[in-house]
């Protein structure tokens, strides 16, 4: 049978985050075995916990600098390797942020909030204790504050704590309420030339759609987004690529006729 080609998996972690499992060889061998053309590695780099003593980041990210461009040589006809970063917080510490992007070349940066400011990270949280309507407040006012700041390419996993709101715990939430606050967040990225992703993790969830589903891509869209990218965000070699082909069909389906990949910053387009 032939091997299905998948056109690009642009969100994945090793071993290299702190919660990744396989190392970054192993997913480069995966991928390949997958057929994904356009591989992009976007280990995690959390800004607020950059001085953590469990994971530490300056040596994982120093090391990742190193062993990207090694396997790119290694497997170039193979796979089409790139070397991303997941920058998780990054207006928490800006001078920080801007040591890190001016220390590294980075082809691909995912811009993402897993916590708010004073806050947990969203997977820890009690919903039954916390206001989760106050958190999403919060998060989306996050969520524009990086936008506007605007140095990075993609933002990553627009409905990202509804992973935990709807999908472990089970709440409803009416996302209407914060529909103006992400009309201003869309307009800021298209405005500083970015784009979103789809983040096909939440279908192999509880919570099942993609982050964000098919209402926020469409609405997207609608403001006149192009740029989107799709990935798996995986952190083990066995949810590489997973439900890519679907991310696809949302996109094409919410008007999309192209999605894309970065190589050295730049949106490289696919068509679908």
């Amino acid at each position: 049978m032939e091997k299905k080609i998948i056109p690009a998996d642009s969100h994945s972690h090793s071993n290299q985050s702190p919660d990744g499992e396989n190392t970054l060889r192993e997913m480069v061998l995966r991928a390949a075995e997958l057929g994904i053309r356009h591989y992009t590695v976007t280990d995690h780099l959390e800004i607020n916990k950059f001085y953590d003593e469990e994971f530490p980041y300056e040596e994982p990210v120093k090391q990742s600098s190193l062993l990207v461009p090694q396997l790119k040589n290694e497997f170039s006809d193979k796979i089409d390797i790139h070397y991303g970063v997941e920058l998780g917080q990054p207006v928490h510490d800006p001078d920080l942020t801007e040591r890190m992007l001016n220390s590294y070349d980075f082809e691909f940066i995912i811009g993402s909030c897993h916590m708010v400011k004073g806050w947990d990270d969203f997977y820890y949280l009690d919903y039954k204790k916390t206001d989760p309507y106050q958190i999403l407040r919060l998060y989306f006012e996050e969520l524009l504050e990086m936008a506007r700041w605007g140095k990075f390419d993609v933002l990553g996993h627009l409905t990202y704590p509804l992973r935990y709101i709807e999908g472990d715990f089970g709440i409803k939430i009416d996302m209407d309420i914060y529909k103006d606050i992400i009309t201003d967040i869309f307009k800021s990225l298209i405005k500083n030339g970015m784009g979103i992703e789809i983040n096909t993790s939440g279908l192999r969830e509880k919570i099942g759609v993609t982050l964000p589903d098919e209402a926020f891509v469409k609405m997207y869209r609608k403001l006149g987004g192009e740029i989107i990218t799709v990935g798996s965000d995986a952190h083990c070699t066995d949810d590489l690529g997973k439900r890519i082909s679907e991310g696809i069909a949302l996109a094409k389906k919410c008007g999309f006729d192209k999605i894309y990949y970065y190589n050295r910053r730049i949106p490289v387009a696919i068509n679908i």
